[in-house]
């Protein structure tokens, strides 16, 4: 097969291959045929596609959304999709707030959020009442995301949230007081991501009430 040369348009590319073009193939910028060698034609190219690629505006919702990521299923990407939906959403220039209800922890690992012992999160807002605008930590790595931290103390009110009044619905509770006032400051959160835990459970039955919108990762195996 013969190898396209620079320049051509996509008839020329056709007819060289002996394939068909099903779309129009862009012809290359004469910019990057005449850059000075390959490294200096990647880099621009590089930062040609970086620059679309961070320019792409996604709409922003009328109202605050507010999805769950959860599944029984431990293993089967929930904090991963999660995080990378959170961030994502984040760098486009959306504000956004992650809820860690994992007593692993995971999700506030993945963002560089302190979440050791002693530290205010998820436990605080669930047990003891505590408001969750004085949890809230902004990740330093991605401007717009926020994230409410889960500590191992998240493990023990899975027991604790029993004996509690409205035991089901703390978590929303503290979630639409929080969403009200960054509202009425003017800082009103576009999406609300919250990872569980992988059980059904009262963590996952508060993160369930709490929500509008519910996304279930799974593996297409057969045990999965």
């Amino acid at each position: 097969m013969a190898a396209a040369r620079p320049g051509l348009g996509w008839p020329d590319v056709s007819r060289e291959t002996g394939l068909s073009t099903v779309t129009p193939v862009p012809a290359r910028s004469r910019e990057l045929d005449n850059a000075d060698g390959p490294p200096a034609a990647r880099g621009e190219l590089a930062q040609d596609t970086t620059g679309r690629r961070s320019s792409r505006a996604l709409p922003t919702p009328t109202a605050t959304r507010v999805l769950v990521v959860a599944n029984q299923k431990g293993g089967v990407g929930k904090t991963t999709t999660a995080v990378n939906t959170a961030a994502a959403l984040a760098q486009h220039g959306l504000r956004v707030l992650l809820v860690d209800l994992d007593p692993q922890g995971n999700a506030s690992t993945a963002l560089s959020v302190e979440h050791g012992e002693g530290t205010p999160g998820m436990y605080d807002v669930l047990i003891a009442g505590t408001a969750m605008s004085d949890v809230v930590v902004e990740t330093q790595d991605v401007p717009g995301l926020f994230v409410v931290p889960a500590t191992i103390d998240v493990a023990g009110a899975e027991i604790e949230l029993v004996s509690l009044v409205a035991r089901e619905t703390r978590l929303r509770k503290a979630l639409e007081e929080h969403l009200r006032e960054t509202a009425l400051s003017g800082q009103r959160y576009d999406y609300v991501l919250i990872d569980c835990p992988p059980s059904l459970g009262l963590l996952t039955v508060n993160a369930l009430s709490a929500a509008q919108e519910l996304l279930i990762p799974i593996q297409c195996e057969y045990y999965a």
